[in-house]
């Protein structure tokens, strides 16, 4: 019994080790939204990002290394990306495909509200 107790203390000093290293992530949010949806969004926001670190990052990077030949985005390639996939544009990847209309919306908000320390290097 007294194993059990260590490991589920282990365990759980692990996870919050874990979370209190994790870099939280900031948005640009509306200063003029009222604090109720202001929550709403931070939900969706990080909805949004969870949803970009399971379908895009191994790509497109920001959380960890992309692949060198696909860009981290930029806020004018966001803006392209969010136009074609609402015109349903053929130029697409199949990932934009499996995704939901919500899902893809969220993920485009994370984008597009995340804060950005730095221009990505292909932008210069």
């Amino acid at each position: 019994m007294k194993q059990r107790y260590t490991v589920i203390i282990i365990f759980l000093a692990i996870a919050v080790l874990q979370c209190s290293v994790e870099k939280k992530t900031q948005y640009n949010i509306p200063q003029y939204l009222p604090e109720e949806k202001k929550a709403e969004l931070l939900v969706n926001l990080e909805k949004g990002k969870q949803l970009y670190i399971a379908y895009c990052s191994d790509c497109h990077g920001i959380f960890k290394k992309g692949k060198d030949s696909i860009p981290n985005f930029t806020s004018k390639e966001i803006q392209n990306y969010a136009v074609a996939y609402k015109a349903n544009s053929q130029q697409n990847h199949a990932v934009t495909k499996k995704l939901l209309p919500e899902e893809m919306s969220m993920i485009l908000t994370f984008l597009q509200l995340r804060k950005i320390k730095s221009v990505p290097a292909h932008a210069h």
